[in-house]
């Protein structure tokens, strides 16, 4: 990715002067707290956040001499990627009353060992996701541990608590309250290679890989993700199904493929992550104008790809969910659902993603105690039921000779509509495009009084290019880039000279 790829020497260079300084718990003994406090001090120091050397492997038996876990502690594999159970293509990862167990996936060794952990967080472990060949790990105070080669032998493995800007070398970070579910999500050049765009152009994936936390909010509505380079804070989010409305009850994600489960069944997913989606203007380019068959030269596309409503299982669910990576650029993902089949054997519902018949999810089998309580899942889809209430505002003013209001604005879920009534003539309606900017300093979600900046694009419908306002303010060009500021209280467009008031609803639920 251009910049990670681009900082990573400037990151190693501040890795040194970087350390997690927090305590997630009380320890007993002053001995104690300073082994424990040197230990999160030399946390620092990992390959966590540098380009990653697919050379460096060899096979050394580490993992068989590692303690192993006590018999009937784990089962005998992984099948659903949740937070106590995870794997990517060489190692299932559990973890069990603080601790962190490992097996391999393939070989003769099919034993469960116990990581030796940093005294930093040893034996204090609440949940893990792994993705390609990083692994994160929440203490009991949510406070994130990252640990690098994953997909490598086990004695390479080495843990680090840096988190945050500058190129994930900030002091560490905590994840908020008020989370039903996260999940780790990595793409990297090595495993993935490329990204495919909505135009289905191939774009490289850089050497700094693509890593989010992805986080299903209280209230299912906020989807929630924290990049380990970008500030700490909950600024930056993913508009969820039916431009935010969709309540879910569970996440997964894998390969910058987030999956969501409704309360009756419905599945939704979606391709989405800050480099793809049109993030970091800074490192990439993108267009809205629709670049099909151009080729990896091509700017990225735009608007990033929408939500897909996945077929409903067959048969009777959980909501215990589970996706992960398959293939090369970003195109297959496999899904899975904790279920029973007709005879009620206990297993999973799979499919790929890419296959949207209702007949291709495929029953298997674990004979392991069922994950999760059954849910209501009707055989026809039901999204649309208990949709939240939309969080659209509106803004109005007159400008450029003509009023013009943004009907539907959403910090997170774009387009808005864009309505002209030109002095004299009929009102049209173009579409405003708006996504959140690459930033280093911290702010709060949503909108405030802080002037939220964001890249923006007005979209002119073919059959309007002709319109006199559309000529006179847009060029005639049927995508015009802007810089949008928005408050709470209105919207500029930088580029054009607006400056939009917010018409607040009345009680009963008109605009003034």
């Amino acid at each position: 990715m251009g910049r990670r790829g681009a900082a990573w020497l400037v990151a190693a260079a501040a890795i040194s002067f970087a350390a997690g300084v927090a305590r997630a718990d009380p320890v007993v003994t002053p001995i104690e707290e300073g082994i424990r406090q040197q230990s999160c001090d030399a946390l620092a120091a990992s390959t966590v956040g540098v380009p990653q050397d697919t050379s460096a492997d060899q096979s050394t038996g580490v993992l068989g001499a590692l303690p192993v876990a006590p018999r009937g502690l784990l089962p005998p594999q992984i099948y659903l990627r949740t937070k106590r159970d995870t794997f990517n293509r060489r190692y299932f990862f559990a973890t069990r009353g603080g601790s962190i167990y490992v097996q391999q996936r393939t070989g003769t060794d099919h034993r469960w060992h116990a990581l030796i952990l940093p005294p930093c967080f040893a034996g204090r472990v609440s949940s893990i996701s792994v993705d390609d060949d990083e692994m994160i790990a929440l203490d009991g105070s949510r406070r994130i541990f990252t640990m690098d080669n994953a997909l490598k032998d086990a004695s390479l493995f080495n843990w680090t608590s840096r988190w945050g800007t500058p190129f994930w070398t900030g002091f560490g970070y905590s994840l908020p309250s008020g989370i039903i579910a996260w999940s780790w999500s990595v793409v990297s050049p090595s495993e993935d290679g490329n990204w495919t765009d909505p135009a289905r152009n191939l774009h490289a994936i850089g050497s700094g890989k693509v890593s989010h936390i992805w986080a299903l909010r209280t209230g299912g509505r906020r989807l929630s993700f924290w990049d380990p380079w970008l500030p700490l804070d909950e600024s930056y989010q993913m508009c969820g199904p039916y431009r935010g409305r969709f309540r879910a009850v569970n996440l997964s994600a894998s390969g910058s493929t987030i999956f969501v489960i409704g309360p009756r069944g419905d599945l939704f997913t979606r391709v989405y992550d800050f480099d793809l989606s049109g993030h970091d203007r800074f490192f990439f380019h993108y267009s809205y104008a629709n670049q099909r068959g151009k080729g990896s030269s091509a700017p990225i596309q735009l608007p990033p790809a929408a939500w897909v409503h996945q077929p409903k299982v067959p048969g009777r669910i959980t909501s215990v969910i589970s996706i992960h990576k398959v293939g090369r650029n970003v195109v297959h993902r496999i899904i899975r659902v904790a279920g029973l089949d007709r005879a009620g054997h206990t297993g999973y519902w799979q499919k790929d993603i890419v296959s949207l018949r209702a007949g291709s999810w495929r029953f298997h089998r674990t004979g392991l105690p069922l994950r999760g309580r059954l849910i209501g899942n009707p055989r026809r889809d039901t999204p649309r039921r208990g949709l939240g209430r939309a969080a659209d505002i509106r803004f109005a003013g007159r400008v450029s000779g003509a009023r013009v209001e943004v009907l539907n604005f959403n910090t997170y879920c774009s387009p808005a509509r864009l309505r002209v009534h030109p002095r004299g003539g009929r009102a049209f309606v173009l579409v405003l495009h708006n996504v959140d900017g690459l930033r280093q300093q911290t702010r709060s979600s949503g909108l405030d009084d802080v002037p939220r900046e964001q890249y923006g694009d007005i979209e002119v419908p073919r059959r309007l290019l002709h319109r006199a306002f559309v000529k006179r303010v847009l060029g005639g060009r049927r995508y015009s880039d802007v810089t949008l500021e928005v408050t709470r209280g209105r919207l500029q467009i930088q580029e054009l000279g607006w400056t939009l008031q917010r018409v607040r609803r009345r009680s009963g639920g008109h605009h003034r």
